[in-house]
C-alpha cells in the first residue's frame, strides 16, 4: 500500500478528545485560571475519572487520595496536569483503535511499561521534563495499531515474519507494507496535532539518529521499548525467537551512549515493574484483573 494513502486513512482516524484542545488552548494563555481547566476537564466525565484514576495510582504516589480534579492541579502543578489530560486523551483515543487480530492486553502491558521506563531512565540522564516521557512510550507502537486495524492480513504476515522467520519488526514492516509503524505513528502524531518533540520521538526511536532535535528522548525511548520486550514484547514480536543476546546487546549499547550505568538500568527497571500493575489498571481498569 502506498505510504501517502495511508497517511490520508490516517488523517481520518478518530480525533483527541476535544476537552483535551480545550486545555491546551487555555494553559496557552499567559494567565490560567485552574478553576478554569477543571471545568473544561469536567465536561468529559470519562476524562475526569481517567486523570483521577492516574494521579491517585503509583505514578504519582501521593500521600492522600485526591478526589477534585482541582485539588489534584494544585498539588501536581498545571504543566503536569497537561501531561495528565494528554495521557487520558491518548489512552482513550488509541482505544478506539483496537481492532482486527489485536491482543490489546499484550499491547498495552508492552506499552505502558515502556513508558513508565522512559520516565524513570530520563530522570537518570537528568532530561528536563523527563516525566512527560512516558506518553511518547504509551505510543511509540500505535503504528501498529493503525495497521492491524486497517491493513488486518497485511498485519497478520509481519507477525508471521517475526515469529516464524525471527525477523525483527520494523525490517518485516518494511518487507510487508513498504513503510514502518514508526512512520506510521508519525503520521497520526500530526494528524492529532501532538507536539513536536512527541511526535519526532515516536518517529524516531527505532533510529534516534534520525532525530533533528530530540535524539536524546528518541534514545531513552529506543531503550525503554527493549526493556519492555524482555518482560512483555510487543504485539508483533509474541511468540518470536529473536534472539535475546542481540537486544541485550542493543540495550548495553544505549545505555553506555546514554551515560546510564548497568545498576542505574537495573534500578529503573525495578521501579517500573513495581508501578505497573498500578498504573495499568488506572488507565486501561478492564484489564485490573488480568495478572
Amino acid at each position: 500500500m502506498d505510504f501517502n494513502l495511508l497517511v490520508e486513512k490516517v488523517n481520518s482516524l478518530p480525533s483527541l478528545p476535544q476537552a483535551y484542545h480545550k486545555c491546551c488552548h487555555l494553559l496557552e494563555q499567559e494567565v490560567t485560571d485552574s478553576a478554569a481547566l477543571a471545568k473544561v476537564v469536567s465536561t468529559d466525565p470519562g476524562m475526569t475519572m481517567a486523570v483521577l484514576r492516574l494521579v491517585n495510582s503509583a505514578f504519582y504516589s501521593l500521600p492522600r487520595k485526591i478526589e477534585r480534579l482541582d485539588h489534584a492541579i494544585s498539588i501536581i502543578g498545571q504543566d503536569k496536569f497537561r501531561d495528565l489530560i494528554l495521557t487520558a486523551s491518548v489512552v482513550e483515543a488509541m482505544s478506539r483503535l483496537a481492532g482486527g487480530e489485536i491482543n490489546m492486553e499484550a499491547f498495552w502491558r508492552h506499552s505502558v511499561l515502556t513508558g513508565l521506563l522512559a520516565r524513570r531512565i530520563g530522570l537518570y540522564c537528568y532530561l528536563p521534563n523527563s516525566e512527560r516521557l512516558h506518553i511518547a512510550g504509551l505510543l511509540h507502537d500505535v503504528g501498529q495499531l493503525i495497521y492491524f486495524n486497517l491493513l488486518g492480513t497485511k498485519a497478520l504476515k509481519i507477525c508471521e515474519l517475526v515469529s516464524k522467520l525471527g525477523i525483527e519488526p520494523h525490517i518485516a514492516e518494511r518487507k510487508v507494507l513498504g513503510f514502518t509503524s514508526h512512520q506510521i505513528g508519525g503520521a497520526l502524531c500530526r494528524a492529532w496535532n501532538l507536539p513536536d518533540w512527541l511526535t519526532e520521538t515516536v518517529e524516531n526511536h527505532h533510529k534516534p539518529s534520525n532525530s533533528e532535535r530530540y535524539e536524546q528522548e528518541a534514545n531513552v525511548i529506543g531503550l525503554a521499548n527493549n526493556i519492555a520486550g524482555q518482560h512483555f514484547p510487543g504485539i508483533t514480536s509474541l511468540g518470536s525467537f529473536n534472539a535475546m543476546v542481540k537486544v541485550q546487546h542493543e540495550i548495553e549499547e544505549v545505555h553506555t551512549g546514554l551515560n546510564l550505568s548497568s545498576d542505574e538500568i537495573e534500578m529503573a527497571t525495578e521501579e517500573a515493574l513495581e508501578q505497573l500493575d498500578s498504573v495499568l489498571s488506572s488507565l486501561i481498569p478492564e484489564l485490573s484483573s488480568v495478572s
